[in-house]
């Protein structure tokens, strides 16, 4: 019964870790200028400094959604999930009600990389597809040293993944300049695999009701409702997302984690 219990708590620290992440971390200031791209590491050209800038802003304003990119020489010791969730939440990217924000974090030295996702847009880039654009659009790049093509390749599938969920095309956003061809913008989840996610988490409730009297169910509860990382919190007021601005949006972990 002992190790029952100790296996069900150990899969709960594992499970639900992302969701308490970010408290500890220690990140840059909010940028006040350049907001859509913060390029830390001196990896990306000028090209695409303005692409990523020009078509993050036109989208904020059609949408709110916002879109960022991080570069980092390096974590300095820090969790990848915490650092990136605590600037996705410190310097709320995307919309205070909508949480409608991505973070794109690259960290050069550390080669380490992460999408993370706000609330919001979950459903849209859900982890496997988030995994997947680093996979075919990010890491080929990474690994013969270009940094550049590989973020503008990234940013590019994540933009067009979100502005079809806002039922838009990059030609609605009229900026003048060109995107790389989207990539890594499909996944697919066998209904076995599916299955199996499911039949794990009513497994793991129903321990918990058994050995636990239905503690975990309470916490998460109580995480989710009472604590839930400052759901549309941040706190730093809106503003034009034009005039440079962050929108106060939050997230709780959602995204995807590379290294290479």
């Amino acid at each position: 019964m002992k190790q029952l219990l100790l296996l069900l708590v150990l899969v709960c620290q594992m499970v639900f870790a992302p969701l308490q992440a970010g408290a500890a971390a220690q990140v840059p200031p909010r940028p006040t200028s350049s907001i859509y791209v913060q390029d830390q590491a001196g990896v990306l050209s000028r090209s695409t400094r303005d692409t990523i800038r020009a078509y993050s802003t036109a989208l904020a304003q059609k949408t709110k959604a916002q879109i960022v990119v991080l570069t980092v020489p390096s974590l300095r010791g820090q969790s990848l999930e915490d650092y990136s969730l605590t600037v996705l939440r410190q310097w709320g990217i995307g919309d205070k009600e909508k949480n409608n924000g991505v973070l794109l974090l690259v960290a050069v030295q550390d080669r380490k990389s992460r999408i993370e996702v706000g609330y919001g847009l979950e459903g849209a880039l859900p982890d496997g597809l988030t995994g997947r654009i680093q996979d075919q659009a990010m890491l080929p790049y990474f690994r013969q040293g270009d940094y550049d093509r590989g973020i503008l390749n990234a940013y590019s599938a994540i933009l067009q993944t979100v502005l079809k969920e806002y039922n838009l095309t990059p030609q609605d956003l009229q900026v003048e300049k060109t995107l790389p061809a989207k990539q890594g913008d499909s996944v697919t989840v066998s209904p076995l695999m599916a299955g199996a996610g499911l039949l794990g988490i009513l497994i793991l409730f129903l321990l918990d009701r058994v050995l636990l009297g239905g503690a975990l169910f309470r916490f998460l509860f109580y995480l989710f409702f009472f604590r839930g990382g400052g759901r549309g919190g941040g706190g730093f007021g809106g503003g034009g997302f034009g005039g440079g601005s962050y929108g106060g949006g939050s997230g709780g972990g959602g995204g995807s984690s590379r290294s290479w």
